[in-house]
């Protein structure tokens, strides 16, 4: 099973991939720098967001891409930037493999019994590799 973990922040989308092969897990991220999106009032720039992302999805081939839920009532420090949720909406939209969304309080509480066995090639991964971990190993 490949699954791809992602982490919304601003307007960077996070990804990690891993692989589960004979109780195996493996990280098949490679080189992946985090995609923005720059300027979401034009839409020729929200479209090559969008290839740009979904060129990506393609190239990893997964069976699932699993997204940390956002709470749209969250206020203050805790409320998502209008741009994430535009975000959300395009990755929502790819066909070629299942979306899923996995629930803060879900991951806090697996990660109170357990640990990732994986370390992410860059910190900024660190969301994203909770998220696909838990999903590839519940």
């Amino acid at each position: 099973m490949k699954v791809l973990g992602i982490e919304i922040s601003g307007r960077e989308v996070r990804i990690i991939a891993l692989e589960k092969k004979d109780e195996i897990i493996t990280n098949y991220t490679a080189k992946y720098k985090p995609i923005s999106l720059e300027d979401d009032e034009t839409s020729n720039n929200v479209v090559l967001f969008k290839n740009t992302l979904f060129s990506v999805f393609d190239n990893f081939a997964p069976d699932e891409i699993v997204i940390k839920y956002r709470n749209p009532k969250g206020k203050g420090v805790h409320a998502p930037s209008p741009i994430s949720f535009k975000i959300e909406g395009l990755i929502q939209i790819y066909t070629q493999a299942n979306i899923s969304f996995v629930n803060p309080s879900t991951l806090a509480a697996y990660y109170k019994k357990n640990k990732v066995s994986l370390e992410p090639d860059y910190s900024y991964q660190n969301e994203a590799l909770k998220i696909a971990y838990y999903f590839i190993n519940k």
